[in-house]
């Protein structure tokens, strides 16, 4: 599925574990070496891709697309390098964000 953020637009993939870990190591992440864990997904700016695991049950992999699309919100929206973020700014993060992230999450399970 394709949507907009920040008039972005990004792509929601579904992948096999083991097409993920191969993403992974493909795309060498920032030049480290990749711990071959379990993946539920991955947020990639340069791709303007979220990669979920196709084999989650479906309320994890609801809350698993909730966590990367936060990755996407603060990548689109806040520029803070530091990341030193009160309880304040996590407060005004999350109020910001809930509807547009929950608005993703429902269309995307109203799709499949």
């Amino acid at each position: 599925m394709r949507f907009k953020m920040n008039n972005r637009s990004w792509e929601i993939v579904e992948l096999s574990q083991e097409e993920i870990r191969q993403h992974i190591i493909d795309y060498k992440y920032d030049g480290k070496p990749v711990e071959i864990g379990r993946y539920f997904g991955q947020t990639y700016f340069d791709e303007q891709k979220i990669y979920i695991d196709k084999d989650l049950h479906e309320e994890q992999k609801k809350q698993t697309l909730k966590h990367e699309l936060m990755h996407c919100y603060i990548g689109c929206y806040l520029f803070n390098n530091e990341r030193n973020y009160t309880e304040e700014d996590l407060c005004n993060i999350s109020a910001n964000s809930h509807d547009i992230i929950h608005d993703i999450v429902k269309e995307y399970f109203k799709e499949k």
